[in-house]
């Protein structure tokens, strides 16, 4: 790492330029030393959340510089998602600590996503303690079952997510064609749908999103849709793996050498990426999940919003959800004897069966 930086540094010099770090420490040590003299009297800072121990030395120089300046700063600590960047969200969280006593005023009123994914997406970002406790109430009005889980399989292992993606968009482009007169106010009017994804290497369009008659498809990584909204969206590979959601790979080890230290909640800024990806939509969202490996994000989704989430294949047609271990699906098995019976496809891991006779319930659990 010292190797590389020091040729990084020696690079700069050569060419006689300078990065934005550099920018921002140079900016610091102008004020600090006096060379430059600040005229603000009112410094106000965008997206809070997303700033860093460098930008934040910059913003007290200034403070501290002028006498009676004051700090006006706006973010939403929920969508703090640049830790990989430098952002250290405790600036945030701890804001008197770094700049004095302060007044806090709520925004708590959403105009993008429907009553039900702003609740549910607000409960489940707050199971951290750490986040600042909000509540969040929408213009838009709950939407009965707007999110829903579609599990896919594939017998080489592997769903085929830009498969599935590709055929829940045909589906969604018919069935809202079918029911154009009810929101359609201009002839050539369409409604937005946004696919989001992870990791880039998920892309199903190669870059090039596909034409229908009744949506505009567009697609982003997680991290590219924040501050963009749809009427619909679609979370590709919502599933466990190193590659998935929560992603296993965030904390780098070699990352962490020179980053803001890692929050004590597991997962913390995973979730509050997914938080970012679930409330883009105002009408609804789906979840295109690896029948096998469910995310655990689901579960809580399933935890908090009950039945308000719906399980249902690629088509639409609905799925009957397991009531233990809810990412599960109920479907038909047969024992040794013959017996036909309904348990979870999440076996070993839940073991739930239903309509199994009583004389051969023991068969079936001593086999498990």
């Amino acid at each position: 790492v010292w190797m590389i930086t020091k040729g990084y540094s020696r690079k700069l010099e050569e060419s006689r330029r300078i990065d934005f770090d550099s920018m921002i420490a140079d900016a610091v040590r102008l004020v600090e030393t006096g060379r430059y003299q600040s005229p603000y009297s009112l410094i106000l800072v965008d997206e809070f959340q997303d700033i860093s121990e460098p930008r934040a030395n910059l913003i007290k120089a200034l403070k501290q510089q002028k006498a009676f300046s004051k700090v006006f700063a706006v973010g939403d600590d929920w969508q703090s998602i640049y830790r990989f960047a430098g952002s250290d969200i405790t600036i945030f969280t701890q804001f008197e600590a770094n700049f004095g006593a302060s007044w806090q005023g709520r925004l708590e009123q959403t105009y993008r996503c429907n009553q039900l994914i702003a609740e549910t997406a607000a409960t489940f970002v707050q199971r951290n303690p750490e986040q600042i406790t909000k509540s969040v109430r929408s213009t838009r009005p709950a939407i009965p079952r707007s999110i829903r889980v579609i599990p896919i399989d594939d017998e080489r292992g592997r769903p085929e997510f830009a498969q599935a993606c590709h055929r829940l968009l045909e589906r969604l482009d018919i069935a809202l064609g079918s029911i154009a007169e009810q929101w359609r106010s201009e002839p050539d009017a369409k409604l937005k749908v946004l696919v989001l994804w992870r990791y880039n290497l998920l892309d199903p369009f190669g870059g090039i999103p596909p034409f229908f008659a009744n949506i505009e498809v567009s697609g982003q990584s997680f991290h590219r849709a924040k501050g963009l909204e749809a009427d619909y969206t679609v979370l590709l590979d919502v599933s466990e793996g190193d590659y998935g959601v929560p992603s296993r790979i965030e904390d780098d080890e070699l990352l962490n050498l020179v980053i803001p230290q890692p929050e004590t909640f597991a997962y913390a800024e995973e979730r509050r990426l997914f938080y970012v990806a679930l409330t883009r939509a105002s009408r609804g969202v789906y979840l295109i999940t690896n029948s096998r490996q469910p995310s655990r994000y689901i579960r809580e989704l399933c935890e908090i919003a009950g039945d308000e989430v719906r399980y249902e294949t690629i088509e639409g047609a609905a799925l009957r959800q397991c009531p233990v271990c809810l990412v599960g699906q109920m479907v038909e098995k047969r024992n040794r004897n013959g017996t036909v019976f309904h348990g979870c496809n999440q076996f070993p891991d839940c073991r739930h069966t239903e309509g199994v006779p009583a004389q051969s319930t023991a068969h079936v659990h001593r086999r498990a």
